[in-house]
């Protein structure tokens, strides 16, 4: 079975220049498992359309059946019970063929570096060390793993925002236009995130290589190092490796730190800003209750895509620099 996957990999790889792009690069190892890529982004968009229209029900039952007795109560609570269970239905295809699509890829990277490894001549190998290459195969390959396991989720969170943007732009067109404020701040930070938090994952990435590097020339050449007597020099060369790679991370962690608060606190301003004008505009009678209702649930639901967009760019940094990496 598993000589049958790797070739089946093998077959679906097309050749790549060092110039293509890491995600033109991933496609190869994407298109066997084309099936399951389907139904994890089609369970992610029929949740989110779904998590789209509950608000809606929501403000049918507030203004049509409590607050003007138009409408009987139990078809709309009927329908809120079946939005329910059919977002946990998707939300578990979603999550389970999502995560098995993750981990299928996954496996099949390892199984090519290592086919790749093998087919290297003596010099090439010579010239590659031991730690980056332990180094690369575990840690940039789990980075892609969680990158893949990520985007159904993103998928479904960036139907939910259209699908919510023209619900709610149907229902209030300036409460709209005052709720999408944020969308371009969110745009700048991003891009900023972006553009530091790749250079500050290559150099972590690099540092950790260096340090299995050292992990693995002490531990092969331990006889050498005993006989020599060398132990607190290797000790002080990997005291130094690992306060390397710890700066270098640390450094990322604190650019973290800054840009995604910054990514989750805007929709909360709008958030803020929806509460005073839609409360206004509820006050002069614009707009109904269950319309502001909806609204600021429209908001809270647009809450947790920003906080998994400022978690994505992240990881996907993170995924980039390890493919820059190893392609030197």
């Amino acid at each position: 079975m598993i000589r049958l996957r790797r070739k089946s990999v093998q077959e679906s790889q097309v050749p790549a220049s060092p110039e293509t792009g890491w995600i033109r690069r991933l496609l190869p190892f994407l298109r066997p498992h084309r099936r399951n890529i389907v139904i994890a982004f089609g369970a992610a968009g029929i949740g989110s359309g779904i998590a789209a229209l509950t608000p809606a029900i929501e403000r049918q039952i507030v203004d049509n059946v409590i607050l003007q007795h138009r409408s009987p109560l139990a078809p709309w609570l009927i329908a809120l019970v079946v939005a329910g269970v059919i977002t946990f239905g998707v939300a578990y295809v979603r999550r389970f063929v999502g995560g098995r699509v993750s981990l299928d890829v996954q496996y099949d990277l390892r199984n090519a570096i290592y086919d790749q490894l093998q087919r290297l001549d003596f010099a090439r190998h010579d010239e590659m060390q031991t730690g980056q290459l332990v180094s690369r195969a575990n840690s940039d390959v789990g980075l892609l793993q969680g990158l893949l396991s990520f985007l159904p989720i993103m998928s479904g969170n960036l139907v939910l925002l259209v699908a919510s943007v023209i619900i709610m732009f149907t229902f209030s067109p300036e409460l709209t236009l005052v709720s999408l404020v944020v969308v371009p701040l969110v745009g700048l930070v991003a891009l900023r995130m972006r553009s530091k938090i790749f250079p500050a994952s290559w150099d972590a990435q690099q540092k950790a290589g260096e340090v299995a590097g050292v992990v693995d020339e002490g531990v092969s050449g331990v006889r050498v190092v005993k006989g020599f007597g060398q132990e607190q020099r290797e000790l002080d060369r990997l005291v130094d490796s690992a306060e390397r790679m710890y700066g270098s991370r640390l450094r990322g962690v604190r650019l973290q730190a800054r840009y995604q608060p910054t990514l989750q606190a805007l929709p909360a301003l709008g958030q803020v800003a929806i509460l005073a004008f839609g409360g206004w505009l509820v006050i002069q009678h614009e707009i109904t209750l269950g319309t502001f209702l909806a609204f600021s649930t429209y908001l809270l639901l647009m809450v947790s895509p920003a906080r998994m967009l400022a978690g994505l760019l992240a990881v996907a940094q993170q995924a980039r620099a390890g493919d820059t990496i190893s392609r030197r």
